[in-house]
């Protein structure tokens, strides 16, 4: 995307340049610019195909060369050499690149910005151009290099963002079913835990089994079970209000937070869900599976930490787990 946007940047300044060196008398360097417009729209074409390597490395190099040929020709005045500061962070993109290589080409582009500096600054404006035509060209130009610079920087910012969204993810979602995982779920806890106390509303926590998971594992491979868990999370969020937060436990285990819900509101949600998986058939391995789930119920007891009510949802759980699997089992 960022090639995309500078490359038409790159382009259309110097189809334009074209005709103006014509125009003012520099035919050899509106020669040049025919070439440098053929550089730009071939690393174009080279990104659209995927080639953003190439792309980067022949922009790069001829902004290198077009600022090497066009100062000491029309003069420091004319402010071609501020293209150099866009060209720096621009390579930065180049993913091919390690380190060195990003020092090495930043270097580079320094000091040619430097040699320019010491040996064109002082000289005389050329003859061919009016003060106030080198004033106009110095003034495109700053805006020409300040909008790369800007397109850039926005880029930076959106990759930047991206890249914080996606550790974020990552650190708080479980891969495998899209869930959040028990780190963030403890978060959530400790809010909604938080949140009964001060406002005195009720809340309940649910443990979620699937029954019998380790044989689905064991007969049919964990690809298999690995499906059987997207699944099983895919019923139970279709089941829950906006408020409700489920996030994968561990293993086979999923939890279950509900605001604002009783005991018996939770039961009636359990009994929903635990029905949903219970009649619909799974395909294993090219035969049909029935999946069984056991729910165990806590109702959280303000007075108490949070932390009390995920174990007792846990004991609940284990309770119908030695009742005989397929079940809602609440704590009292």
């Amino acid at each position: 995307m960022v090639i995309n946007s500078v490359g038409y940047v790159g382009i259309l300044v110097h189809l334009v340049l074209i005709p103006l060196f014509y125009w003012l008398g520099f035919p050899g360097l509106s020669l040049l610019n025919i070439f440098s417009s053929i550089l730009w729209i071939s690393a174009w074409a080279s990104n659209q195909q995927g080639l953003h390597h190439p792309a980067i490395v022949l922009m790069t190099i001829e902004v290198f060369l077009h600022t090497l040929l066009v100062v000491p020709t029309l003069g420091w005045q004319a402010g071609f050499q501020y293209y150099l500061f866009a060209a720096v962070p621009f390579t930065l993109f180049n993913n091919k690149f390690d380190g060195k290589a990003i020092i090495f080409v930043s270097i580079a582009l320094g000091a040619e910005f430097l040699w320019l500096s010491l040996y064109t600054h002082d000289q005389p404006l050329n003859p061919a151009l009016s003060e106030q035509q080198a004033r106009l060209l110095e003034r495109s130009n700053i805006v020409i290099a300040f909008t790369a610079q800007c397109i850039i920087s926005y880029y930076f910012r959106l990759a930047s963002i991206f890249l914080e969204q996606e550790l974020e993810n990552q650190a708080h979602t479980d891969p495998l079913t899209g869930l959040y995982n028990r780190r963030r779920m403890t978060d959530f806890l400790t809010q909604q835990g938080k949140l009964a106390a001060r406002e005195r509303t009720t809340l309940s926590v649910a443990f979620v089994d699937i029954d019998h998971f380790k044989k689905i594992n064991d007969n049919y491979g964990h690809e298999s079970g690995d499906q059987i868990l997207q699944a099983v999370a895919y019923f139970i969020k279709r089941q829950l209000r906006k408020d409700d937060t489920l996030a994968r436990w561990g293993g086979e285990e999923f939890l279950l937070l509900l605001p604002h819900t009783d005991i018996g509101g939770a039961r009636v949600l359990a009994e929903k869900i635990r029905n949903t998986v219970a009649e619909h058939t799974f395909q294993i391995g090219g035969s049909e599976y029935a999946v069984t789930l056991t729910i165990g119920l806590c109702e959280h007891r303000t007075e108490h930490p949070i932390e009390e009510s995920v174990k007792l949802a846990d004991i609940a759980l284990y309770r119908g787990k030695q009742a005989g699997r397929n079940r809602v089992m609440c704590y009292s």
